[in-house]
């Protein structure tokens, strides 16, 4: 242990000469950025570290087992704490150097007792993915920045950008923001914008770019467990790890960074686990890492509950009330509901219960929701009905998580198409490890490969985000000449935050949408006010809120343009526009008085501020 020690330290002192000098040279002589050239550094010593470590102090076989994916496991740590150190020491203030010297002195600390009781172990068992699964993790996550970079996101991942974006401004929460979702689909959006800001690319490419990186960690993660749970021969775990990648993206095509796409994400490394033979529980860190998306909404407490089932079913008891992986995620669930009473209340003293209230505007009957996405449905749903007549595809983890899918679609009740996402991954992983897995081609597999088949050109097709309503409006909008800041008056995402987004210009309304009142109006047609008088009162304040809000945003910002819509077909009682809504305030005229229309179309108009 000691000669190992003496070893180490001189392997890792000339290793992190390396680092540093390298780093130095980079920093002072190429005038290259803090964080590229502790990056620069970091690679030199990586060559030097390998080497060394490998060979001469603990003397390992350099194709034992497992070695290099555990070696670039830690090396990769390494670089992000010391990344970390850097980042944390210059926005304290401090200099370049000092965040050298502590790099020297904290990383090489953790990194051999790393290197001494698992890199070069000598473990048989391989617990990180193979030298294949992370080349084609990179080559994946790389492709994935390829085809999406500089392309338009999604209109709701839209909203986020600019909202948090707005939050982190001073902004408040609900306040100033007021959103029907819960607080923690703006925190996972704050890394975006830290790196948009960091490597000083647009917000969407550093959206795009967090994506990539939990999208690399979910794969790696996931392959490292599958690996060591699986009995598949090497190709086909390989072919099984390539398709996985593959699906995690083609499964949200147009959809990337929406909450459910993030959800099959977070939830990969845990659902790999329970492939495990003799019911080996999944670890306590990934079903932390599935809690974090599970929180995204509360709709998403139907996959672990889901599983919680299966498991009382195969006990025939109650002990799974009791295993630490669900009450750790139990403990994270009411953590984060805690969290959010603390800091944010207003979301669960005001917001939600007005959500309650007049979210039924976006609401459709099962008929409806299931109307929306009737093709790839019939898809899902025939290849699921086909796996469920092979006896052991009954509790297969991918065919029950599909399965809640589905049921979390048919719950959130609006027939979108990203609400599908977790059905369509999870059918797809299912069918193929049941098809990997088995010795031969099984009957029922035809019309499962059929429908996967089927499935998988139709998202292919679906292609990138496209939105010929935000294109228009972008498009007038450079027409009408520079603006400086936009509101959108209107019941949709597209006209408001993705515009102003893709315009680079300030977004001054604190809603995504009008999503307040369309389903007030609604719902007080429908109420008898003589029987209800109190909930018809509760009903007009929603009203009148949403009202005095854009009033109170248009007089505060003065935004150069508004653009407002002239037909909102939410309003199934006697549609109406939202000027017509607005004209319920007197000072609405008054302050119309600033604005003059400029172009209509019949989607919208578009109201100028005249000059002053």
């Amino acid at each position: 242990m000691t000669a190992q020690l003496i070893r180490f330290i001189g392997v890792g002192g000339l290793a992190t000469f390396t680092h540093v000098a390298v780093a130095s040279l980079a920093f002072q002589f190429f005038a290259m950025a803090e964080m590229w050239a502790n990056f620069i550094g970091f690679c030199a010593a990586v060559l030097v570290s390998y080497s060394g470590h490998s060979r001469f102090t603990f003397a390992s076989v350099d194709a034992h087992k497992g070695q290099f994916g555990r070696f670039l496991f830690v090396a990769l740590t390494g670089l992000a704490a010391s990344s970390t150190i850097v980042w944390l020491v210059n926005a304290g203030g401090g200099g370049f150097y000092l965040a050298m010297a502590l790099v020297a002195v904290l990383v090489p600390m953790t990194t051999f007792m790393a290197m001494k009781f698992w890199v070069f172990s000598h473990r048989d068992t391989p617990v990180l993915p193979s030298l294949p699964m992370i080349l084609i993790a990179l080559g994946a996550t790389f492709t994935f920045l390829f085809i999406y970079w500089n392309w338009p996101i999604n209109h709701d991942t839209a909203w986020y950008l600019v909202a948090t974006r707005k939050m982190l401004d001073g902004a408040q929460l609900y306040v100033d923001i007021i959103e029907v979702n819960p607080p923690l689909n703006f925190y996972y959006t704050i890394p975006a914008l830290l790196i948009a800001d960091f490597l000083g690319v647009s917000d969407t490419n550093g959206q795009y770019l967090a994506v990539a990186l939990l999208y690399l960690v979910s794969l790696l993660w996931s392959g490292a467990i599958l690996r060591r749970v699986s009995a598949l021969s090497a190709l086909r775990l390989h072919l099984f790890f390539a398709f996985m990648a593959l699906i995690y993206v083609l499964g949200a095509v147009n959809e990337i960074a929406q909450r459910d796409h993030l959800l099959v994400l977070f939830l990969s490394p845990w659902a790999i686990s329970y492939l495990a033979a003799g019911n080996k529980p999944p670890s306590l860190a990934s079903s932390a890492f599935a809690a974090a998306g599970i929180c995204l909404k509360p709709f998403f407490l139907v996959f672990p509950l889901a599983l919680f089932l299966r498991d009382v079913w195969h006990t025939r008891s109650a002990r799974p009330f009791l295993y630490p992986h669900y009450l750790l995620m139990l403990a994270i669930g009411v953590g984060y509901v805690a969290f959010v009473k603390m800091v944010h209340p207003e979301y669960l003293d005001e917001i939600a219960p007005m959500a309650v209230h007049v979210y039924g505007a976006f609401k459709k009957t099962t008929i409806g929701v299931l109307s929306e996405q009737l093709i790839p449905i019939i898809l899902c749903l025939t290849v699921l009905v086909s796996l469920m007549t092979i006896p052991k595809a009954r509790t297969n983890i991918f065919v029950i998580l599909a399965i809640a899918g589905f049921v979390c679609y048919l719950v959130q009740s609006t027939g979108f198409h990203y609400h599908l996402i977790p059905f369509f991954c999870f059918t797809l992983l299912g069918s193929a490890w049941l098809m990997l897995s088995s010795p031969g081609f099984i009957r029922p597999f035809a019309p499962v490969v059929m429908g996967c088949g089927l499935l998988l050109i139709g998202l292919w097709q679906t292609g990138r985000y496209e939105s010929d309503f935000t294109d228009k409006v972008v498009h007038q909008l450079q027409k009408i000449g520079p603006i400086n800041s936009l509101m959108a008056a209107s019941t949709t995402l597209d006209p408001g935050a993705p515009v102003a987004l893709r315009l680079g210009i300030e977004w001054v309304s604190r809603y995504p949408h009008n999503w307040l009142y369309p389903g007030a109006v609604n719902t007080l047609a429908e109420t008898d006010c003589a029987a209800e008088a109190e909930l018809c009162a509760l009903l007009e304040s929603f009203m009148n809120k949403n009202r005095n809000d854009n009033l109170e945003d248009i007089i505060l910002h003065k935004p150069d343009v508004i653009v407002v819509d002239r037909i909102v077909e939410r309003l199934v009682h006697d549609p109406f526009t939202w000027t017509t809504f607005m004209q319920a305030d007197p000072r609405f005229e008054d302050v119309m008085k600033n604005y003059e229309l400029v172009h209509t179309t019949r989607e919208v108009d578009y109201y100028l501020r005249k000059l002053d």
